[in-house]
């Protein structure tokens, strides 16, 4: 077993099995990033399953020397084998039709977040790849300011924006860009539409990329042809916004609880009376998946811990008007927050 498969089957007990399905926590422990891939950890081995096509993939590799290889043509039967005499803990994504079936096939199943828990902190390796992911994103971010022009829609972007985050090194894209223009921006999660670009428009561009695997969740808003009064106005907000994510930084440190850095901001930007444009939480757990546990809410009970990585991403929302949000990723050392890239978040004056 490797290091992250035995920190996992030292917590189990004798009669138990950790059974892990979610495509990311596969890769997280083996590495693997195909379309089929199973893992069964016990309290001394491990077991890999996947199926025939995959079967060549496995000679001679990491997987191999970490794992017994179990190639299924008969994947429910077989796991059924395996676990029929033993405790199974699972992953809460594990998929439906699999936890039905471990739970008709076994003693007792039962959800358990130890996979979960163990990618909450991330180690060196780790963090240089988000900190890779980071930077392409904000290379594609500074790209997006540069090709702003009359009558390119918000589709036109989110495709340039993909195009060139990959041609720069990416792999994919951590999520579908969010590109929002104007009034469209005053909805957190508006869909990308085919609105076109006009002068005095506020643009809201959240996006993020995947490297190696690892993601990264940026935002920034960007002023297009807009002038004076309307520019002093938006600048204002911006200002109030920036203040309220510097505020909430301060108590991104180990050991304070994480639900004081969601207050922080909010207490921020009520002394601007914008508290109640507010309206998501304040951040994330981010990883091999852009939304990981825990999260930076008003509820979060849990504390920063040196290791974790999280977005800090405050915004006011002004319904008909546009959005302001702008997000950066950050990782927890013993002296706080340290910003995992080096673009600007102040409004960008373009066009």
């Amino acid at each position: 077993m490797n290091l992250r498969t035995s920190n996992v089957a030292k917590l189990l007990k004798k009669n138990q099995a950790y059974y892990i399905s979610d495509p990311s926590d596969v890769f997280y422990l083996s590495g693997f990033s195909g379309t089929f891939g199973k893992i069964i950890i016990f309290k001394n081995s491990a077991v890999f399953m996947t199926d025939p096509r995959y079967s060549g993939m496995m000679k001679g590799s990491a997987i191999e020397e970490d794992f017994e290889i179990s190639i299924t043509r008969n994947f429910f039967n077989d796991l059924s084998l395996l676990i029929k005499k033993t405790e199974v803990l699972l992953n809460k994504n594990t998929p439906l039709s699999e936890y039905l079936h471990i739970s008709a096939n076994c003693p007792k199943a039962a959800i358990d977040p130890t996979v979960s828990f163990l990618r909450m902190k991330k180690d060196p390796g780790e963090i240089s790849l988000i900190r890779k992911s980071v930077a392409i994103t904000e290379k594609a971010m500074k790209h997006m300011a540069k090709i702003l022009k009359t009558g390119i829609s918000e589709k036109d972007l989110s495709l340039e924006f993909d195009y060139y985050s990959r041609k720069h090194g990416a792999d994919g894209l951590s999520f579908s860009p969010i590109i929002a223009f104007n009034e469209n921006g005053a909805v957190p999660h508006h869909a990308t539409s085919s609105r076109k670009l006009k002068p005095n428009t506020l643009v809201l561009v959240d996006a993020g990329v995947k490297y190696k695997g690892y993601a990264s969740d940026l935002t920034r808003v960007f002023a297009f042809g807009i002038i004076q009064p309307r520019l002093k106005q938006i600048e204002k907000y911006c200002g109030s916004v920036l203040k309220a994510k510097q505020t909430a930084l301060l108590s991104y440190k180990p050991g304070i609880i994480i639900k004081e850095a969601d207050l922080a901001a909010r207490n921020s930007l009520a002394l601007d009376g914008l508290d109640k444009y507010f309206t998501h939480s304040l951040g994330h757990g981010m990883g091999l998946d852009v939304h990981e546990i825990p999260s930076v809410n008003p509820k979060e009970g849990l504390k920063f811990e040196k290791g974790m990585v999280f977005s800090c991403e405050p915004g006011v929302y002004f319904e008909g008007k546009y959005g302001i949000r702008i997000e950066d990723d950050y990782l927890i050392t013993d002296k706080g927050a340290e910003k995992l890239g080096e673009f600007s978040d102040s409004l960008v004056i373009c066009g």
